[in-house]
């Protein structure tokens, strides 16, 4: 069984993606990790913003895709703006890694109550396809690599983002300039990627001193539409817990806790509901994120005249 889903990943890896182009990955905890697809959100806390966060999906399936990813953003605020620079490292079926590099510059907005932020991201994606690790059926197969393959090419995204204290809505688009991610002098998995877009909004719900329920939904598309559906609920700020549901894939139990006002844990299981639950024990994403709070500074520059120093 587990020959026949590699077998399958594979075929997806060489075939699939000229037909559906290069799929973003999965990420459970996208409430927390939007900053990596929606560069708008660079900048949008009070603080210098780390995350990193560790995904292993269809745990059980030989070749199922593994994600890693290291954020980090921070706010100017002399100047209304955000940077920021992410990491992600992105591991599709078998032999096929995607590493992206990508800085992301945010301008905000005070409007009404709430402040408009319009974002870009600019880097790169540097492809490898290691044709050691493919299994072929047809030995000699010149599809099939006799080695490692490497292309590196120009990737760009867009956002904006609206946020109040009671509710939040974000539309981002990836791959803006459909990279071709083919390599030079072969036709092995060869593909352009195809522009993703997102749309997330939230609310928060403040039951009492003690409690905050916190509804929201990512929307995705990329020639096939897909959402997640996601409740929290925070207890004092420091404790959390919620469900998602992922069309036609998973339902997502998630928990975690501020260990500290600076640092926070979360973890994630998704339970498959595809077809793909007859080999795989579910989907596993952890995030850890720490805050670098910034202090504000006290204006010391003013004088004040006394009768002593007239």
């Amino acid at each position: 069984m587990k020959n026949r889903f590699r077998l399958l990943l594979i075929l997806f890896v060489l075939v699939g993606f000229k037909t559906f182009a290069q799929q973003d990955p999965q990420y459970s905890h996208y409430m927390f990790n939007g900053f990596v697809f929606n560069p708008a959100l660079a900048g949008s806390k009070e603080s210098l913003s780390a995350l990193g966060l560790f995904r292993t999906q269809y745990v059980g399936v030989d070749g199922g895709p593994q994600t890693q990813t290291i954020s980090a953003h921070m706010p100017i605020p002399n100047i209304n703006s955000g940077v920021g620079l992410h990491i992600l490292n992105d591991k599709i079926g078998a032999g096929n890694t995607n590493l992206t590099f990508m800085a992301s510059y945010a301008y905000k907005y005070q409007l009404a109550s709430g402040t408009l932020s319009g974002g870009l991201a600019v880097g790169f994606i540097q492809r490898t396809l290691d044709g050691t690790k493919l299994v072929s059926g047809d030995p000699g197969d010149p599809v099939i690599p006799t080695g490692t393959l490497n292309a590196v090419k120009l990737d760009v995204n867009l956002g904006a983002f609206y946020n109040t204290e009671l509710y939040y809505v974000g539309l981002s688009a990836t791959h803006l300039n459909r990279a071709y991610m083919g390599f030079d002098g072969t036709k092995a998995g060869e593909y352009r990627n195809v522009i993703h877009t997102n749309l997330v909004a939230g609310y928060n719900w403040n039951i009492s001193p003690s409690l905050d329920v916190k509804p929201s939904v990512l929307i995705k598309y990329s020639k096939a539409l897909s959402f997640d559906l996601n409740a929290m609920a925070f207890i004092n700020q420091k404790f959390w817990g919620g469900l998602s549901y992922r069309l036609n894939d998973a339902i997502i139990g998630i928990v975690g806790l501020n260990i500290t006002p600076q640092i926070k844990f979360s973890y994630a299981y998704d339970y498959t509901l595809s077809n793909l639950n007859v080999a795989s024990t579910g989907s596993h994403e952890a995030i850890l994120g720490y805050d670098v709070i910034f202090k504000k500074k006290i204006k010391t520059d003013v004088i004040i005249k006394t009768p002593r120093f007239l």
